[in-house]
């Protein structure tokens, strides 16, 4: 059960990270910039992490040690991860991008591998290859070497993410606990950064607004909370791996909302990676895996 259920929120977490680019990308055109979009996804989603924490009657204290491990967390993925994942988009089409970005499960299985000595099995490792393949079957378009620099730091400092979850011991953590004192940690990073480099932008739209605040809820009030539960459940790699369902959910809404075509290579590639994922999904863990 805990196997299907970290599955089940690795890809829920995949696909609203699929979707909200296009909400970041909308969120541009009314104003915003990445480094806004950033520290408004973070600062604007303290309300609902705290009244969620209240909610579920769960004690907000954290000891020292935690805090410092939390701060370190926040630092890797809602804030660099983030800043330079859609600093990307600037540069590149979200396609690419995320694409680019999707050379974290690889780092992850490696790290597992070479680093910590963990034994991964081989149906991670076919289901690793198969929805490699398939994310790769993505890429097309034009490059920008920053553009592809962005993507790819963000794919290694991800991917340090998720491994620190797991191996600083906060996957014990409430899940909604971790993500709201990263929101807080993250928010203080970039208004001093932002501040700093005069890219904070106070002067939206409405409808800019109304983008952020979606960004805001979805990414770092669902999304950020549902990676740890993943992480807890399955352990990094799996979680990864499931991550690559956002290829396949950008694909689908492009076809839906603006109307690209079907191609075969696209079909393909959404097989190959659903087969990956079912691989590591329906698959029973041997006990000496991640």
């Amino acid at each position: 059960m805990n196997k299907t259920k970290g599955a089940v929120f690795g890809i829920l977490a995949a696909f609203i990270y699929g979707f909200t680019p296009i909400l970041g990308k909308l969120s541009y055109l009314e104003g915003s910039n990445f480094m806004s979009l950033t520290f408004y996804r973070n600062f604007l989603s303290i309300p609902f992490l705290f009244f969620m924490l209240k909610h579920k009657k769960i004690d907000i204290k954290i000891t020292k040690s935690e805090g410092k491990k939390l701060a370190i967390l926040s630092s890797l993925g809602s804030t660099l991860t983030a800043l330079t994942l859609y600093g990307a988009y600037d540069y590149i089409s979200v396609g690419m991008t995320t694409t680019i970005h999707y050379i974290y499960p690889v780092l992850v299985t490696a790290a597992c591998i070479l680093i910590f000595k963990e034994t991964v099995s081989k149906e991670k490792i076919i289901a690793l290859i198969l929805s490699t393949i398939g994310v790769m079957m993505f890429f097309e378009g034009n490059f920008s070497l920053i553009g592809v620099s962005l993507a790819l730091i963000s794919g290694v400092i991800y991917g340090a993410h998720l491994l620190y979850i797991d191996k600083s011991g906060l996957n014990t953590m409430y899940p909604f606990k971790i993500t709201s004192y990263c929101a807080v940690f993250s928010s203080i990073y970039l208004f001093i950064a932002g501040t700093v480099c005069g890219k904070l932008v106070f002067d939206m739209t409405l409808k800019g607004w109304i983008f952020t605040a979606l960004v805001a809820f979805f990414v770092s009030f669902l999304a950020n909370t549902f990676i740890p539960i993943g992480v807890k459940c399955v352990g990094p790699t799996v979680t990864s791996i499931v991550g690559m369902f956002e290829p396949i959910t950008s694909v689908i809404l492009g076809i839906l909302i603006l109307n690209e075509p079907v191609t075969v290579k696209n079909i393909l590639a959404c097989v190959l990676i659903l087969g990956g994922v079912l691989i590591v999904t329906l698959t029973k863990e041997k006990q000496d895996s991640i």
